[in-house]
């Protein structure tokens, strides 16, 4: 689901929300491409950039595969882990590691995902980010721990 917001200057703001199906969600490397000026070593740094090419597309094929088991475990289960994060890069908090910071949290069946998805859409389309007011450790959902 998307939610679309405002913010001070007029820009529209997209985020995506709803329940996490993938296993995870590859990010493709980036590399310093530093020193690449067309001399002899650009061909070291095209075949770099290959293999990372090709390790980026097995990392999707082993999160497709990994979610075909994932998938019918979270709602068998009834755990399901809802996301929320921006579509527009530059407005992601970055962690130390260099991966953006979604909002996420694990709840326990189905209808409290998409409740809590409905909840961060209305909060994101009055105030330009979810709530995290609701992430204490004796509420009703309980918060995905920190991995």
């Amino acid at each position: 689901m998307l939610a679309l917001w405002r913010d001070e200057s007029g820009q529209l703001c997209a985020w995506r929300v709803g329940r996490r199906r993938l296993a995870w969600r590859p990010r493709f490397p980036q590399p310093s491409l530093e020193g690449a000026d067309g001399g002899p070593f650009e061909i070291i740094v095209v075949a770099i950039l290959a293999v990372l090419g090709l390790v980026y597309l097995l990392n999707w094929l082993a999160a497709l595969l990994a979610t075909s088991v994932v998938w019918p475990y979270r709602a068998i289960s009834g755990r399901w882990r809802v996301v929320a994060y921006p579509l527009d890069p530059s407005l992601v908090a970055t962690d130390d590691r260099g991966g953006d910071l979604p909002h996420r949290r694990r709840v326990v069946g189905r209808t409290a995902a998409v409740a809590l998805t409905r909840q961060w859409v209305r909060d994101i389309e009055r105030q330009g980010y979810p709530d995290r007011s609701a992430d204490r450790p004796g509420s009703a959902v309980a918060s995905e721990r920190s991995s």
